[in-house]
C-alpha cells in the first residue's frame, strides 16, 4: 500500500510524502490549523517513542526538534596566503547559517525527489508556541534561523585563550555571558574549553564555569598539543572532573588512532568514577569512516558519534557501518555541523540522507531513530542550566505545585510570555532560558520545558527562579502541570534517595526523571478558571 504521511520537525520542516510498506491509517486534524494528516502506521513506526502504537497515538504529528552539538564562537588567529588574519564567528552569524541551511536541504531534496520517502512542503521557520509568543512582545528576540532548535557553542582556540592562567577564562566568560543574554539564552547551550597541560589549574576552571551555567567542556587534542598524550594522567583527571560536574566532553577526533586513545581513557575514567554515567563525544565520529574498527569503540555506554564533517559517499557509508556494528545504533548519535570550519553542503548532505527511501529501506531508519540523532541523544547526556547557589549563598526551597487544564493553556502562555516580555522591556530580568524536557522514556517532549530566570546580577551566589511546565495526559484528559524549582531538583539520584543535600545533576535524563517524580507525586492546586490562568505567572514570577 502506498500513502500520503505529514512530518514536522518542531515547527521547522514540513514533509508530506509516500511510504511504503504501510499496512492501516488514521485520520485526525492538525492542532494548529485546519490541516487534515494521514498517518499511517506500522510496527516498526513508533511515533513519540511508544513501544506499542495505539489508534490514539495517530493524532499526533512526528515532530523533532533538532540540536546542533558542534559550533565555535569567538576569535582564532590563522594564517591565509601566509599573512595573519582570524576566523570570527558569533551567535547571529550561527543563526543566520541555519536559516540559510533550510532552503539548501529544500533545494537538495527536489532535484531527485523519488528518492525521498518525505518531501518538504513550504518551509515555514517557526519557534515553540511560548517562544513565538514571545518574539512579538520582547525587543531584540530574533525569529530566524529555526532550523534548528539549540545549538551547542564553544571558544575557538581563541586569540585571548592564553591572555589568563588558567588559560581560556576570557573566551570561556564570554561564551558563557552570551548564553545568559537574550536572544540566544533561549538557543545556545554554553560550552567551555581548558588546557589539560595545566593540572589543576584546569580542573578549577571547570568547576568555576560550572557555578555559572557550563553545559559542556570542548578539548582540542590538535589546538592544545596533547594528541599523543589523551590517555594521560592530566587527560584523564580533567575528563573525570568534568564527569563529576556533570559536563558531557566533545573531543575533536580527526584520526582512528586518536579515537582509540579516546576509547581508552573512557575505560580509565569509569574504573576512577565506578559508573558510566558519564558521556564522551567524539567529534567528527573519528573521521576515518571506511575503517569497520572504528565503530566497534560506539558499542562503549559512553562513547557518542559526533557527525560534522560526514558528508557524500562517507553518510550512508557511515549509518550502514554503524547499523551493522552497533546494536543500539541509533542512541549513540549525535547532530552536530562544526560551523564555521563546515559550512552547508555537510549539513545538507547529513540532513537530507534521514529522509531517503535507502535510510528507511536499508538502514531500517524510523522517525524515532531521526529524533534521537537530531536532539535526543545529545539532551539527554547534557547538564540543565543552573546558576550554583554558593555556601551561604541561600538554598532552594519548595516550589508550589499547579495543575491547570490543557482547556486554558493558550491564556497561560500567553500570560506568562507577557510577563517575562514587560520584565525584558524593563530591564528586570538578566536572563531567560529554556530547555525543552525529554519524556519518561527519554524521547523529546516539546510541549514541556523549564524556564530559568534571573531578576538580578547573575552570579554565582545566586539562586534561580526557575519554572517547570509539564504536559501530562491521565484518565481525566490532559493537564498542565506547572511548579516553582524545589530543592529536590538540586540534587543527584543517590542524594535524591537518601534526601541529603549534596548538590550534583549529571545529566538530562536524571533532571527529567527527578522533575517527573516531583510534577506527579507533589500535592497539587488545580486551577480551574481562565482567571486563575492568567493570573498564575504573576504567582510564579513576582
Amino acid at each position: 500500500m502506498l500513502g500520503m504521511v505529514t512530518v514536522q520537525i518542531a515547527g521547522v520542516f514540513v514533509w508530506q510524502g509516500s511510504i511504503r510498506g504501510f499496512n492501516s491509517f488514521y485520520v485526525a486534524e492538525c492542532r494548529q490549523g485546519a490541516e487534515i494528516l494521514i498517518f499511517l502506521l506500522t510496527d516498526e513506526d513508533k511515533i513519540g517513542g511508544n513501544t506499542e502504537v495505539e489508534p490514539d497515538a495517530s493524532q499526533r504529528t512526528v515532530s523533532f526538534y533538532v540540536v546542533d552539538a558542534h559550533t565555535h564562537i569567538g576569535r582564532e588567529e590563522v594564517l591565509e596566503y601566509g599573512k595573519k588574519a582570524y576566523r570570527i564567528n558569533n551567535p547571529k552569524l550561527t543563526l543566520d547559517f541555519y536559516q540559510r541551511l533550510q532552503f539548501e536541504v529544500v533545494k537538495a531534496m527536489r532535484v531527485n525527489s523519488r528518492k525521498y520517502c518525505f518531501v518538504p512542503a513550504e518551509p515555514f521557520t517557526k519557534p515553540p508556541p511560548l517562544l513565538d509568543m514571545l518574539h512579538e512582545d520582547a525587543p531584540g528576540v530574533r525569529s530566524i534561523g529555526w532550523t534548528v532548535d539549540k545549538f551547542v557553542a564553544f571558544p575557538f582556540n581563541d586569540a585571548t585563550a592564553y591572555n589568563t592562567s588558567p588559560s581560556f577564562q576570557l573566551p570561556n566568560d564570554m561564551v558563557l555571558s552570551r548564553a545568559r543574554v537574550l536572544p540566544y539564552s533561549l538557543r545556545m547551550l554554553g560550552f567551555v574549553r581548558v588546557d589539560p597541560h595545566e593540572g589543576e589549574k584546569a580542573i578549577e576552571e571547570i568547576k568555576r564555569c560550572t557555578q555559572q551555567g557550563a553545559r559542556g567542556l570542548k578539548l582540542h587534542p590538535i589546538s592544545q598539543k596533547f594528541l599523543s598524550e589523551v590517555t594521560s594522567e592530566n587527560v584523564r583527571k580533567v575528563v573525570v572532573a568534568a564527569a563529576r560536574n556533570g559536563l558531557p566532553v566533545l573531543f575533536d577526533c580527526r584520526y582512528y588512532s586518536t579515537a582509540e586513545d579516546i576509547y581508552r581513557l573512557t575505560q580509565e575514567v569509569r574504573e576512577e568514577l565506578g559508573s558510566s554515567d558519564f558521556a564522551i563525544i567524539v567529534g567528527h565520529s573519528g573521521m576515518e569512516y571506511t575503517r569497520d574498527e572504528l565503530y566497534e569503540f560506539f558499542k562503549d555506554p559512553s562513547l557518542y558519534a559526533e557527525t560534522s564533517g560526514v558528508r557524500g559517499y562517507d553518510v550512508p557509508l557511515f549509518f550502514k557501518k554503524m547499523k551493522r556494528c552497533v546494536p543500539n545504533w541509533s542512541s549513540k548519535i549525535v547532530f552536530g555541523t562544526d560551523y564555521n570550519y563546515f559550512s552547508l553542503p555537510q549539513a545538507t548532505d547529513f540532513l537530507s540522507y534521514l529522509f531517503t527511501r535507502e535510510f528507511r529501506e536499508e538502514i531500517g531508519g524510523t522517525p524515532q531513530d531521526i529524533q534521537r540523532i537530531l536532539g535526543g541523544n545529545l539532551l539527554s547526556i547534557i547538564k540543565p542550566f543552573i546558576v550554583w547557589p554558593m555556601e551561604g549563598g541561600g538554598t532552594p526551597k519548595d516550589g508550589k505545585l499547579h495543575r491547570l487544564s490543557s482547556e486554558y493553556a493558550d491564556a497561560f502562555l500567553k500570560t506568562l510570555s507577557l510577563r517575562i516580555s514587560s520584565l525584558i522591556a524593563e530591564k528586570k530580568l538578566t536572563y531567560v532560558t529554556y530547555d525543552v524536557l525529554l519524556s519518561p522514556n527519554f524521547d523529546v517532549d516539546c510541549e514541556s520545558f523549564v524556564l530559568n530566570l534571573s531578576c538580578g546580577k547573575a552570579t554565582a551566589s545566586q539562586v534561580n527562579e526557575v519554572i517547570v511546565v509539564v504536559k501530562s495526559r491521565d484518565e481525566a484528559g490532559e493537564f498542565l502541570n506547572v511548579c516553582n524549582v524545589t530543592g529536590k531538583l538540586f540534587q543527584g539520584e543517590e542524594d535524591f534517595k537518601e534526601e541529603t543535600s549534596h548538590k550534583t545533576i549529571l545529566n538530562n535524563k536524571l533532571y527529567t526523571k527527578l522533575i517527573h517524580e516531583i510534577i506527579f507525586s507533589g500535592n497539587q492546586e488545580e486551577i480551574k478558571t481562565r482567571e486563575e490562568a492568567e493570573q498564575l505567572p504573576k504567582i510564579l514570577i513576582p
